[in-house]
C-alpha cells in the first residue's frame, strides 16, 4: 500500500488505489441564527494577509456551504481569516480568524502504518450563525423592535443587543451593521406565567467595539472595522463544544467590545415587530 502526502499521490482505499486530487482544508457552512437552517445567497471569502487584504470567494457548494482546499491551487497558509456577507442584507456579516488542520497532519493517516490520527471531516467543519439584518424576511407573529444603536447621538457600528425578559431569562440577542441598526427577534417571555399578556418589557443590553481601538472606516470596504471573532482549532473527533458553542452563536462578546455600564428597559408586543427607535449606549 501506499502512504498518500498531498494532492498528485495515490491511497489505498476499500475500492483499490485512488489519485489524490485536493485535500480538504476546511467546510464553511453558516447557519440562519433565527431557524438553524443553512443560510442562503452568502459570500464567503477568505482575506489575503494581513486580515483586511483582498478578499478570495471560497468555492461554493450551495446549500453543502463553502470549501477551501488544500492541493494546487489552494491554502498555503496556517491560519485564515473569513468573511461571511450577505448582499440582499438579510443577515448581518461577521469575521473569523481561525488554524487550519496542515497537508501534512491530514495525510499522516494514509500512511502504512498510520504517522497520525485520521481527521474526520467535521473537524474541519465551521458552523457560525448570522444574525438577522435589516431586510431579514419578518412574518407575521414574530415579537420584536428595531433599534439604531447610538453613543452620543451618533450610530455605533457593529454594535451588539441582548434582551432579558422578566426574571432575567434571555430572550433574544442580535448584532447591528455597520450604520448601528439592529433588528431584535425575541422568543419567549421570560418567566411570566401562561398566558402572557398582549405586552411586557425587556432589559436591552448593548455591546459595542471600543472606539480608541477601532481602524479607520474604509469607504471602499464597509467590512474593514468589523471585529475578527478567534476560533479555536476543532479536535479530531470534535466535541460538541467545537462545532456550536457562544462565539459561533455570537451571544459572546468579541475582545474589545465594551458592555453598556446599565440597560435599558423596552415594552414589547406580542406579535409585532415595533419600528425603529433609537437606543442609546451607557
Amino acid at each position: 500500500m501506499t502512504a498518500g502526502t498531498g494532492a498528485g499521490d495515490t491511497i489505498t482505499v476499500d475500492a483499490g488505489r485512488v489519485d489524490v486530487l485536493h485535500r480538504l482544508a476546511l467546510a464553511v457552512r453558516p447557519l440562519d441564527a433565527r431557524t438553524a437552517a443553512p443560510a442562503t445567497g452568502i459570500r464567503v471569502g477568505r482575506e489575503a494577509p494581513p486580515p483586511g487584504g483582498a478578499v478570495r470567494p471560497l468555492e461554493s457548494h450551495g446549500a453543502a456551504g463553502s470549501v477551501l482546499r488544500h492541493g494546487t491551487g489552494g491554502v498555503r497558509n496556517r491560519t485564515v481569516v473569513l468573511r461571511l456577507d450577505d448582499p440582499a442584507r438579510r443577515l448581518v456579516p461577521r469575521r473569523f480568524r481561525l488554524p487550519l488542520w496542515t497537508a501534512a497532519e491530514l495525510t499522516g493517516a494514509d500512511g502504512r502504518p498510520p504517522a497520525a490520527g485520521y481527521v474526520p471531516a467535521a473537524s474541519r467543519l465551521l458552523r457560525p450563525w448570522l444574525l438577522p439584518g435589516v431586510a431579514y424576511p419578518v412574518t407575521g407573529g414574530l415579537t420584536g423592535l428595531r433599534l439604531r444603536v447610538t453613543y452620543l447621538g451618533l450610530p455605533v457600528r457593529w454594535p451588539r443587543v441582548e434582551a432579558f425578559g422578566p426574571g432575567g431569562v434571555r430572550v433574544g440577542w442580535a448584532h447591528g451593521d455597520e450604520y448601528g441598526q439592529v433588528l431584535l427577534l425575541v422568543d419567549g417571555t421570560g418567566t411570566l406565567p401562561h398566558p402572557a399578556p398582549s405586552a411586557f418589557d425587556v432589559a436591552l443590553r448593548t455591546a459595542v467595539p471600543d472606539r480608541a481601538h477601532l481602524p479607520p472606516v474604509d469607504p471602499l470596504d464597509p467590512l474593514a472595522d468589523l471585529v475578527v471573532e478567534d476560533i479555536p482549532r476543532s479536535q479530531a473527533p470534535p466535541t460538541r463544544e467545537d462545532l456550536d458553542n457562544p462565539v459561533l452563536r455570537g451571544i459572546a462578546a468579541p475582545p474589545g467590545y465594551r458592555t453598556a455600564t446599565r440597560d435599558v428597559v423596552r415594552s414589547l408586543t406580542v406579535g409585532r415587530v415595533l419600528p425603529e427607535t433609537d437606543l442609546p449606549h451607557s
